[in-house]
């Protein structure tokens, strides 16, 4: 007997189901590798608190009042409500009443510590992240990280019309040596990096040092790139209070990108690169005369400001190059496209991206050297790197979200949970009351001192510095919200249709060798 077909509704039904269900499962596992990254921190402190003979209340996972609770050995084990992080309660570090309540209920006095040992309890938490840190960028090294073509390059492949670069003597082909004084080795990424190095100077003009092709010196170019000169910053500062209130400025760029390598990966039926005779492989060489580094984008930007206006292309195609004119035109669907060709790309290397195996040291330096970098932008006058550009636990999570659906998952994890365990180390070296680095700071002065600190004046200051620090973080989940929000796809986009051509296409043909 053959069963009758699922109807239509049952199977979107079905389908629904199943994305809800791997929404779900995703979900689970960002909140599990977030978390143990954050418990293994708290872990240190525990541990370093028992071998120094610290009075341990409470060390609990997740955060809120607990679920479940068990006491064991005179520690109240526990399971929040909110699942995010951990803590360990140690009465005798600092006062906290103001802040996590009584902290024993039953009044029991708790001798004094030393101060080495609140320094050793309050230094064991970022340890033990640095030290997950480099456990981390041992599998990187093992299993391999993915590099893209933009993270192995330095060179310009396009200039973006109407902002700094193009106003510069930055040419496409020019090899980014070091900007500002600094080396700098790929275009993307964290420590090193080309758009970071923009991102975060403190100064205008920034200075480039390059390597132009046929040249053998290398030469200073200075480019005068304010805020209000970028027409993103621009449209921003246009924006609404609102707007700006869950949003986040643009970070300060030249509009430059990196030189890669596309092919023809297709041809819109009815389009100007139809008309062109543009066929999918085709790598196109030369525009209107000039060598093109980035091909996809450079005559993408052509076209925009072309619509009606022959372009004079070459094109390779099966070892042989051909010239042809590509006339760029405005689609009637979807309206509100400028004018395009009608292509679309893919990389055209073999080995578009490889598998990197860094020294797990060096990836564990460039992630703290990209932390300090980070900290040091925020809080200098002179940046552009403002508090608002920072993520909090919502943008953090949705970055294990998006990573975790990739192709490359499992590497990409492990490599961000190096950028993470670093930066939560040093974020918590930092010297506020209630971080870790306040406990250390207020350790030494008690050696020094001889006493310890007022205890009513620290309670006090711990209280403002949580109610500070919780300001924060509220201010960037705010930020990441709106970016989630904003970034919301409208549904599945319009197909691309183009009317009759506006003009007759000059053929040309192959070039003679």
């Amino acid at each position: 007997m053959v069963g009758r077909p699922l109807p239509a509704a049952a199977l979107l039904s079905m389908t629904e189901f199943l994305s809800l269900l791997r929404f779900g499962g995703t979900l689970l596992l960002v909140l599990l590798v977030f978390n143990f990254i954050i418990l293994v921190h708290e872990w240190g402190h525990f541990l370093a608190a028992r071998w120094r003979g610290l009075k341990i209340e409470k060390f609990q996972i997740w955060m809120g009042e607990p679920i479940w609770k068990r006491t064991w050995n005179g520690v109240q084990y526990g399971l929040g409500w909110l699942p995010l992080g951990g803590f360990v309660a140690l009465p005798q570090m600092a006062p906290m009443e103001a802040i996590e309540g009584r902290a024993d209920p039953l009044g029991e006095v708790l001798p004094p510590i030393k101060p080495f040992d609140k320094i050793v309890v309050a230094f064991a938490g970022p340890l033990f992240s640095a030290a997950l840190a480099l456990v981390f960028a041992l599998l990187v090294s093992f299993f391999g990280k993915p590099q893209h073509p933009s993270d192995r390059t330095t060179t310009i492949g396009y200039k973006v019309p109407d902002m700094a670069a193009a106003r510069s003597d930055l040419q496409p082909g020019d090899r980014i040596l070091q900007i500002d004084g600094r080396k700098v080795s790929s275009f993307m990424g964290i420590h090193g990096s080309v758009a970071w190095a923009v991102a975060s100077s403190q100064q205008n003009p920034i200075e480039f040092l390059v390597q132009r092709p046929g040249e053998a010196a290398e030469r200073l170019v200075k480019v005068e790139a304010s805020m209000s000169s970028d027409p993103e910053y621009v449209a921003w500062q246009a924006k609404a209070w609102w707007q700006k209130a869950v949003g986040r400025p643009p970070l300060r760029r030249v509009g430059i990108g990196p030189q890669l390598n596309w092919q023809v990966d297709k041809v819109v039926a009815g389009s100007p690169a139809e008309a062109a005779g543009l066929q999918v492989g085709d790598v196109i060489a030369t525009m209107n005369g000039q060598k093109l580094y980035a091909s996809a984008n450079a005559l993408e930007m052509q076209a925009e400001r072309s619509e009606g206006q022959p372009i004079a292309l070459t094109y390779v195609r099966g070892g042989v190059e051909t010239q042809t004119t590509l006339i760029p035109q405005k689609p009637i669907q979807p309206k509100d496209l400028k004018a395009t060709t009608g292509l679309g790309y893919k990389l055209s290397d073999a080995d578009s991206v490889v598998m990197d195996h860094p020294n797990p040291f060096q990836l564990v330096y460039s992630a703290g050297a990209n932390t300090v970098s980070t900290l040091v932008a925020l809080f200098s006058p002179k940046s552009e790197i403002k508090a608002s550009h920072m993520n909090g636990p919502v943008g953090i999570l949705h970055q294990y979200y998006n990573i975790i659906q990739s192709e490359h998952a499992l590497r990409l994890v492990l490599y961000f949970s190096v950028i993470l365990n670093i930066s939560l180390a040093l974020f918590n070296l930092l010297p506020l009351p209630v971080l870790d680095g306040g406990h250390i700071t207020l350790g030494l002065l008690e050696m020094i001192r001889g006493k310890a600190a007022n205890l009513k004046l620290l309670e006090h200051l711990q209280l403002a510095c949580v109610m500070m620090l919780l300001g924060f973080v509220v201010f960037v989940s705010l930020k990441d919200v709106g970016g989630l929000a904003s970034g919301e796809s409208g549904g599945k986009p319009e197909e691309l249709k183009f009317g009759p051509p506006a003009a007759a296409v000059p053929a040309l043909g192959p070039i003679k060798p």
